[in-house]
């Protein structure tokens, strides 16, 4: 019997191969290994595009339009309104329709076990011109139960944001961190598109830090999306420092890692001249990024736009440092916040959740599921 071969859109071909970081001829091994020169002409037998439209996350029928599908813009707001902003791509779409599935799945969860009352401090404050960053920096403090001068002298730049984000689930909030699509390392993140993002659920907050950033960037990021979740507003944020609800949340952040107290004093017992350097020599002692240090410079007073716009420019040009990527088992709840991912494995090995839909939430296989409750459970 003929094996019945199908003339794909090469448009659609492309677009699949760029979204998961794929050469075309990487893609062709995945797809037809076989068959590779038919696959790189468009040809395919119905499995292979079975198999293509699957790791293009597409219907089959997809495959045959002459132009890629136009992503849904996500439900919250846009907030970095930069020059320099990039769109927001496929790469963050994914991500923030997989947020939301599991999301949506904690939720129940939630209602299952009787434990889905509203979290009072989501939207606490609203935002108002005259609304003190301080106040509503030390009620997060205080709700948290985070203290900046015990925690500094106990962190590292690299424990800073897990020490945080342990303080920031305790109070009820979900901390995911990733710097690729679900688990695919082809399909890396990119800061100049977003930095982070908060969903303001009222029973399930929700904060994703990207993991592309430098280290020292994160905890900032992590406190932005937190002070988002005080005022009750969901958004896609940048660090943008001239629209007003971002640049109050960067006033949140700010004063919660560097109190304008500590940070004054700590300034003016530097005595270099060159404000450059100064930024760079207290950064390192709040353990933040330079970048993130020149913002609180600048919200000070201490130094003018144009230093900022040097050090920005420094950090977006810096060369990233690449992750050892460590243990995967160590990842993937970071990847997936600690929280939920104990709470699925939990009840995926005590059968009260299939194998099967555990290892969808978490994108890992079933196997993986099993394996990483082992590893867990021989610490």
């Amino acid at each position: 019997m003929a094996v019945v071969e199908l003339q794909l859109s090469r448009t659609m071909i492309d677009w699949i191969a760029d979204t998961q970081g794929l050469s075309l001829e990487a893609l062709a091994e995945q797809v037809m290994p076989k068959k590779t020169h038919k696959f790189l002409n468009g040809i395919v037998n119905k499995s292979g595009a079975e198999k293509l439209a699957k790791i293009g996350g597409v219907p089959f029928g997809f495959l045959f339009l002459d132009t890629p599908p136009i992503a849904e813009p996500p439900k919250i707001p846009d907030l970095r309104q930069t020059f320099d902003s990039q769109a927001l791509g496929k790469n963050f779409f994914d991500v923030y329709h997989d947020i939301e599935y599991k999301l949506e799945w904690y939720k129940e969860y939630l209602k299952e076990n009787g434990s889905d009352q509203e979290i009072e401090f989501i939207g606490k404050f609203k935002y108002h011109k005259n609304l003190s960053p301080e106040i509503v920096a030390q009620d997060i403090v205080n709700t948290i139960k985070f203290s900046l001068e015990k925690e500094i002298k106990a962190v590292t730049i690299d424990s800073y944001f897990s020490k945080a984000s342990k303080l920031i689930e305790n109070a009820g909030i979900l901390v995911f961190k990733n710097g690729v699509v679900g688990n695919n390392n082809n399909r890396k993140l990119d800061t100049k598109e977003f930095r982070g993002f908060c969903i303001a659920d009222s029973i399930a907050p929700i904060v994703f830090v990207n993991a592309s950033d430098a280290m020292s960037a994160q905890v900032f990021t992590l406190f932005h999306e937190v002070a988002h979740l005080w005022l009750g507003v969901d958004g896609v944020s940048g660090w943008d420092t001239e629209k007003s609800v971002e640049a109050f949340c960067n006033k949140v952040a700010a004063e919660i890692l560097m109190p304008r107290s500590l940070f004054m004093s700590a300034w003016n017992a530097d005595f270099d001249e060159d404000d450059v350097y100064k930024i760079k020599n207290v950064s390192r002692q709040f353990k933040v990024s330079n970048f993130a240090c020149a913002i609180r410079a600048l919200q000070l007073g201490l130094i003018d736009s144009s230093t900022l716009e040097y050090i920005k420019f420094e950090a977006n040009n810096k060369p990233k440092r690449e992750s050892s990527g460590g243990s995967f088992f160590n990842t993937l709840p970071v990847r997936n916040s600690h929280k939920l991912t104990n709470i699925i494995v939990s009840r995926a090995m005590s059968q009260q959740l299939p194998l099967r839909e555990a290892g969808v939430l978490l994108n890992v296989k079933a196997d993986t599921v099993v394996d990483f409750h082992k590893n867990r459970e021989s610490l």
